[in-house]
């Protein structure tokens, strides 16, 4: 009868693997939102400015974080950096939540499919943020050039943290 020596045998032990070092992974998204065709609610004052409030306050409340944003009468584009807590749909629920009145209908504001979304890589940040300020640059020129004599809105917002 065999009997192995327990020198030739080996113990195996699993090795436990780290799936995420750090304590809070934060997702960061580029994410446009269009406002439908003939709908001028971002192009006067208290639509954008209801917009705005809306983002601040979220980012106060510690839903997420803002690296910047776009406003424009054709809609929103922003980088949001999202916690553990907060997810994509959640930060869109919530904005549509506080920027469409009660009682109106969400295809009078928003148009019903995101214009764009990107998941960003950390090691893609520095992509995204030239990207995004191509991006403000183009809108701003369009603005401008389809304003003629009447002012239209572009709001521009930088994280301070991070302009530099």
């Amino acid at each position: 009868m065999y009997s192995p020596s327990w020198n030739v045998l080996q113990r195996l032990e699993e090795v436990p693997l780290v799936y995420d070092s750090s304590p809070e992974k934060h997702w960061v998204y580029e994410v446009s939102l269009g406002t439908p065709t003939g709908s001028n609610w971002l192009g006067n004052l208290p639509g954008a400015h209801r917009l705005i409030q809306a983002l601040l306050q979220g980012q106060l409340f510690g839903q997420y974080e803002l690296l910047d944003f776009l406003i424009w009468p054709g809609g929103l584009f922003t980088r949001v950096s999202l916690g553990t807590s907060a997810s994509l749909s959640e930060f869109l629920n919530f904005l549509k939540e506080k920027t469409i009145p009660a009682g109106e209908p969400s295809a009078l504001y928003w148009d019903e499919e995101l214009r764009w979304i990107k998941l960003v890589p950390p090691g893609e940040m520095g992509e995204s943020t030239l990207g995004f300020l191509e991006k403000a640059a183009r809108v701003r020129q369009a603005v401008e050039k389809s304003a003629g004599s009447s002012p239209n809105l572009f709001f521009f917002y930088r994280n301070p943290r991070l302009a530099s």
